[in-house]
């Protein structure tokens, strides 16, 4: 995807990456939340995504959709009660992506998403989830990592 942002003159939000939850604000300290994330993901094990096509949003986005099945359901719907989301994007609406190019005008997005080569692998699997932070209008800073498939009472 990084190949293709250069290609092309774009840049999605942070390096590609797939949100398992949409942005949201944290009053508490990171220290409360990394216990908080780390409790939610214990016991959920590794899962496959699979790669659809390349998409838009209305917005100008242009992302590659993702689709994770049930257990990617289950990791989400988990999350969710962490915090309010900053977009009411969450829910059954939820579409799991990775974002490729933001800002562009509608037209533009949909020319792109057209002329853009199927993904080179179909689908891979996520063993590992990061609780990252937006500390500077697209820069996000890694806080903690977490391997999925730990049982539940470790």
């Amino acid at each position: 995807m990084e190949e293709l942002q250069k290609e092309h003159g774009v840049r999605g939000y942070g390096p590609p990456h797939l949100n398992l939850r949409q942005p949201f604000r944290w009053r508490f300290s990171q220290e409360a939340l990394k216990r908080g994330v780390e409790g939610i993901l214990r016991g959920h094990d590794p899962f496959r995504v699979k790669l659809g096509d390349w998409r838009t949003f209305n917005s100008g986005v242009v992302y590659l959709r993702a689709y994770g099945g049930s257990a990617f359901d289950r990791l989400h719907r988990a999350l969710e009660p962490l915090a309010p989301p900053e977009a009411e994007i969450e829910g059954p609406s939820y579409i799991p992506h990775f974002t490729l190019a933001l800002g562009l005008d509608p037209e533009e997005a949909e020319a792109l998403a057209k002329k853009l080569p199927p993904p080179p692998i179909g689908s891979f699997t996520v063993k590992e989830v990061a609780l990252v932070q937006d500390v500077d209008d697209g820069e996000l800073v890694e806080l903690a990592r977490f391997p999925l498939g730990l049982p539940k009472n470790e």
